[in-house]
């Protein structure tokens, strides 16, 4: 039977691969050479921002290589994820293009950021996790979830509300016990002392903690994002949240584990989405989050359901990114039109 266009990029094969690789490759080039650098620091307040400024400089054309190859290598680690853990139904690159494609449309997401940091340790948690479905007493996994979380907060301090849904995540996997939960609060305490330990020996203090309360205070700034931006993040909202009805209709098909699985990925989404309003200065980094989430979503769906619509629900995501990346550039040039 004769393939869909849909069906070549699920299939695993070079072909797919190349694909993927083409697209990040060219969306870089573009935006290097065409989009302005934005004079906001969307790192301001993560922990090691001006620690990682130091070494790897700002807007420059080291960053945005170092900044693509930090998005192949996470894009790689989410077809790891479904190899590891099954829950896509089949062998599938599909998660690292929708990745690649999410990441690549949104120009901001391009240098290498405190975003594609956190997401390292944030896969690091979702391992984790995944792995300790129907322990008892997962004491050293429940420590590294709370440790990989904290970690994760150096770059991205969004990553820190992301512990009690991972606590949900574990008493989903059925894995929730006292002992599990108090090993999560101690991993994730323990480098944050360490690291206020030295800073309170530096009589830095303050600078952190300002900066911590500082964004607290923040008022919800829905439009401070920009309006096609908006429309990027409503297109990516619409196609996941059609994938996770799609997957409460199909619960009962999928295994007690990657249904468990799948309703904690969606959980994920819908609490990073959420994030995102209240923490504009870091969308660039808890956009990387959200597209993880995102692409895990999706590509369950794309993968699952072969029919005419799901085919126009993927290339209308695809002509949407692509629509958002250009103007993201012409709209540089030429001024404000919304």
């Amino acid at each position: 039977m004769k393939r869909n266009s849909l069906e070549n990029l699920i299939r695993p094969g070079a072909g797919s691969i190349i694909i993927a690789l083409m697209v990040g490759i060219a969306a870089w080039i573009l935006g290097y050479t065409f989009f302005p650098v934005n004079d906001w620091d969307a790192g301001k307040i993560a922990l090691f921002a001006r620690w990682l400024n130091s070494f790897i400089p700002a807007h420059s054309a080291f960053s945005h290589i170092l900044g693509l190859i930090f998005t192949l290598f996470i894009g790689f680690f989410l077809v790891e994820f479904n190899e590891r853990f099954s829950f896509i139904r089949r062998r599938s690159v599909l998660p690292l293009f929708i990745f690649v494609l999410l990441m690549a449309c949104n120009v901001n997401a391009h240098e290498f950021s405190f975003g594609q940091l956190s997401c390292i340790f944030m896969l690091a948690a979702l391992w984790q996790l995944f792995s300790i479905y129907q322990e008892r007493n997962p004491v050293k996994q429940s420590f590294n979830i709370g440790f990989f979380l904290s970690i994760g907060s150096f770059f991205a301090i969004a990553m820190s509300f992301f512990l009690p849904v991972f606590w949900l995540g574990m008493a989903r996997m059925n894995s929730f016990s006292l002992r599990g939960f108090l090993a999560s609060i101690m991993g994730f305490v323990s480098p944050l002392a360490i690291f206020f330990g030295i800073v309170y020996l530096q009589s830095d203090t303050a600078y952190y903690i300002s900066a911590f309360v500082e964004q607290l205070q923040k008022e919800v700034n829905l439009f401070g994002h920009g309006l096609f931006f908006l429309v990027f993040l409503g297109s990516i909202a619409f196609c996941s949240l059609v994938a996770i009805v799609n997957m409460l209709n199909n619960a009962f098909s999928d295994r007690i584990k990657v249904s468990r699985i799948l309703g904690f990925l969606a959980s994920c989404f819908i609490f990073s989405m959420l994030i995102m309003l209240f923490f504009f200065d870091e969308n660039v980094s808890v956009f990387s989050i959200v597209a993880i989430f995102s692409s895990f979503l999706l590509s369950h769906y794309f993968s699952l359901r072969e029919s005419l619509f799901t085919q126009i629900l993927f290339w209308l995501l695809v002509a949407v990114s692509v629509v958002v990346f250009f103007y993201s550039m012409f709209y540089s040039y030429v001024g404000k039109f919304f």
